[in-house]
């Protein structure tokens, strides 16, 4: 086992680890997951696992259960045994502070309040709670003039203590460039340059996996120059603009009825001849229809 998390890269203080008994991950990226991304999954060797344990790393020395059966059977929050349970990530702790410093990631809580001493957990003066994401939100706002990123807050799997706050102008240039007084430096945010934008809608997506799914399912494509070229994708407003791409670039039948059905269009002229031929050609005889066709099938 490497001292350092297979996740995360960071050092390997705290381990959490399944009945599959891979002790590679620290507590908080398998919190993260089981929290945030509902991944019960072993990073390793991808086994469910219904329960973790979190004890010290300590190399070879690493507290190790055998076996997970042994473990309290439907345990609730809190103390269980010689172990404290956390029911939200299904772990249990041999170790009451990290047990503790691992709840409070997982709660709804103000970090601002919570770095400056605004709230002690003392019993001196009652935690502030917060019932859901959005009386959390306004608490940051009325209190501190600060805002989450709602695309940050759905896209980026981070505990709520882990998502960034930004002014009012911060949160417009994180959006637009990436801020680098919150953010960081273009190295330290991976090439992070804010959110990419339909140009259509003037609507930032978290990124470009989430943009992809809107471009595809609100705006058009033009299937003909996908096959000629697939792997690029030139996007059009709606059904209109794609017309008029198709009436300059390729061979739109001009029929009303096909007009009405949309996409009816071709790379060819020939192939256009073709299908008028087969289509709208109900009046020719057949001899000229066989003469149409002979005619379109030379010039291809």
């Amino acid at each position: 086992m490497d001292d350092s998390c297979a996740v995360c890269a960071e050092s390997l203080e705290w381990v959490a680890y399944g009945a599959c008994g891979h002790k590679d991950v620290c507590s908080t990226c398998v919190a993260r997951l089981r929290f945030i991304c509902d991944d019960r999954r072993c990073c390793i060797c991808k086994t469910e696992s219904d329960v973790v344990f979190i004890t010290k790393a300590l190399g070879d020395y690493t507290k190790t259960i055998n076996d997970f059966s042994l473990l309290p059977s439907e345990a609730k929050e809190g103390r269980v045994g010689r172990y404290w349970y956390h029911e939200d990530t299904q772990a249990f702790f041999d170790d009451l502070d990290h047990y503790k410093m691992i709840k409070a990631m997982c709660r709804l809580s103000c970090s601002v309040c919570d770095k400056m001493g605004d709230q002690p957990d003392d019993g001196s003066r009652r935690r502030a709670r917060f019932r859901n994401i959005e009386q959390l939100k306004g608490h940051l706002f009325h209190k501190h003039r600060l805002n989450m990123c709602s695309l940050c807050l759905e896209g980026r799997k981070v505990f709520i203590c882990e998502q960034k706050l930004y002014t009012k102008s911060q949160l417009m240039q994180h959006t637009n460039t990436g801020n680098s007084e919150v953010d960081g430096t273009e190295s330290e945010r991976g090439g992070f340059t804010g959110h990419p934008m339909c140009e259509f809608c003037r609507t930032p997506f978290y990124g470009d996996n989430e943009l992809y799914t809107h471009m595809s399912t609100e705006h058009y494509t033009c299937h003909l120059c996908q096959r000629q070229n697939p792997g690029q994708y030139e996007y059009y407003k709606d059904y209109d603009d794609l017309e008029i791409h198709f009436r300059r670039d390729h061979f739109l039948c001009e029929d009303e009825g096909c007009l009405a059905k949309k996409f009816i269009v071709f790379l060819s002229e020939a192939e256009l001849k073709r299908h008028n031929t087969l289509e709208h050609g109900g009046r020719m005889s057949r001899s000229k229809r066989s003469a149409a066709l002979q005619a379109c099938c030379s010039n291809s």
